[in-house]
Order: C-alpha cells, then structure tokens, then sequence
C-alpha cells in the first residue's frame, strides 16, 4: 500500500499522523508481468490486507472476487481463508450488513476460558487530525490477573505501563485500527472487568461474558471498546465459509468478505456484483452503477 516514507509495503507507524503499520495488496494475476498485473486489477481480482500475507480466496455462482455476474434468486457464496496467524472469523457482507460468519470451533468451547480479550479502536474524525488517545486503566475485581499480553499495538509509543494482579494500565492511539490486551485470570466465571479510557467505560461481570462480547460506542467514526472471552490458544490456520444469499427479482447486491486473524490482522476482498435478471436487462454492461 501507499505511504509518506517511499516504502511500499514495509510502512512503519510514525510519531505524527500516520500511526499504523502500512496495508498490503494482493493482485491474482495469470502471470507475473505488468500486462497480467494491470488486467487483474481492472477486472478487481485483488484483496487488501493491514499488513499480514492472507490467502483469500472469494466466489459466487463460482465466479472470483471483482466479477460481475447475473444471477435470479439464490446464489452460492464460498469463501476459504489460510492466515499467517490463527483465524478469529471469516465474514460475509453485503455493504456494511453483515450476512453470515464462520468461526472455528474453539469460539464455541470458551465458556471456561481464563483469555479475556480487551480491544478499543476508531477514528475521531476522517483525514488528518482523526487520532484518538485511549490511555487508561483495566481494573479487575473478584479475580486476579495472572498474565497480560498486548494485542495488535501498532507504535512502540503504544503498551502496557505497568500491571498487578488487578490493574493494568497502558498507553494506545488509534487512527481508525484495533488496539488491545489479552489478559489471563486465575478463574473463568466470578469477577467483574472494567475499562476506564480517556474517551469512557466499559464493565462486565465475567459470569455474562461470552466469545461475542460486551461493546459500547463512543462516537466519532467508528469509536468503540468490547470486550470478549477468548478462546486460551486457538489454532485454526484456514476456515471456509459457505452461504446462501436470496435475491428479489430485480434486485441487485455486491457481496465481499472479510477474515479476521487472532494477531488483529484483516483482509478484505474485491466485492462480487450480482445483478437479477429484471436490473440485468436494462444495463448493457452488467455492472452496477457507482
């Protein structure tokens, strides 16, 4: 991906605006030429990562990501992901409505888990000047901490200050990424966990905790804490997913996924256009507009 410092791909956060490890793209050309390449990225034959080498793969119909196909009623969406890291889920979209998501089996054996994962992000604004500050304090009570380990902490600026068996605080901006902390406790079940920040709170009593989590909002673009059981050492390199979407007659939908690595690294693929057969008729192109 682009950046400020000439280094595609290899883009360090920075002191000032610019605070998060540089993307990556991945082009699934025929060939390793510039005709190849360039074809590839017209027909969008290509996914975005924040930095981590996914492999993705994406149909519909059994066509790949960036098509555009015609379709009347049910389509069939198939989607494998093979992480550098284990994977936390595999979702399907269709604009910012999220359809379906697959998720290895560990998520659904944690009830017992002693992994609490903490994670805060988002921006203040969009363009320049959208950091927002986090820095604060998780406090434990009725449980005692026997570890803590960052999660997704882009800048060395960034990190655990100090930590006791009921406290940790640390220091963490975000420009629109996750920041976190995972912590172990000496039990699963009694105990309250609260998140205190610069921008507000977040508690939840470990007995209600579940792998989906407690979340609050906090305005801006996207600002928002959860809080969630998390599985004590997942494994699962590759997940696939496998659904299908309903069209109205007429209807049009552009599908895309989205894999999620327990490291807090994602990856997004190129949308699939689907158009039904009434909207397919009036567009020469079978495309959609904008």
């Amino acid at each position: 991906s682009d950046g400020h410092k000439g280094r595609p791909g290899a883009e360090g956060p920075g002191a000032g605006q610019f605070g998060i490890y540089g993307g990556l793209t991945c082009v699934l050309a025929e060939a390793l030429t510039r005709p190849s390449v360039f074809a590839a990225l017209r027909a969008r034959r290509c996914y975005g990562t924040t930095g981590a080498r996914v492999d993705l793969d994406f149909t519909v119909n059994g066509q790949p990501m960036g098509a555009a196909i015609q379709a009347e009623g049910e389509v069939a969406v198939r989607a494998t992901v093979r992480g550098a890291a284990p994977i936390e889920a595999l979702e399907l979209y269709r604009g910012r409505d999220r359809l379906a998501r697959a998720r290895p089996p560990a998520f659904d054996r944690c009830s017992d888990s002693r992994r609490v994962r903490l994670t805060w992000g988002g921006a203040r604004i969009r363009g320049r000047g959208r950091r927002a500050v986090w820095d604060g304090v998780v406090e434990v009570a009725g449980a005692r901490v026997t570890r803590v380990e960052p999660h997704a902490f882009d800048s060395p600026a960034d990190g655990v200050d100090a930590w006791s068996h009921d406290q940790v605080t640390f220091r963490s901006r975000t420009t629109g990424d996750l920041d976190g902390l995972d912590l172990w406790l000496d039990q699963a079940r009694r105990g309250r966990i609260t998140l205190r920040t610069g921008l507000g709170e977040l508690a939840v009593d470990l007995e209600a905790l579940t792998a989906d989590g407690h979340a609050r909002e906090f305005g801006g673009l996207d600002l928002r804490a959860r809080i969630t059981r998390y599985p004590e050492a997942p494994r699962d390199l590759a997940l696939s997913l496998a659904h299908t979407v309903a069209l109205a007659p007429g209807e049009a939908a552009a599908l895309y996924v989205k894999a999620i690595q327990s490291d807090g690294h994602m990856a997004w693929s190129s949308p699939i256009y689907v158009n039904g057969a009434a909207a397919s008729a009036s567009r020469d192109s079978g495309r959609l507009d904008g």
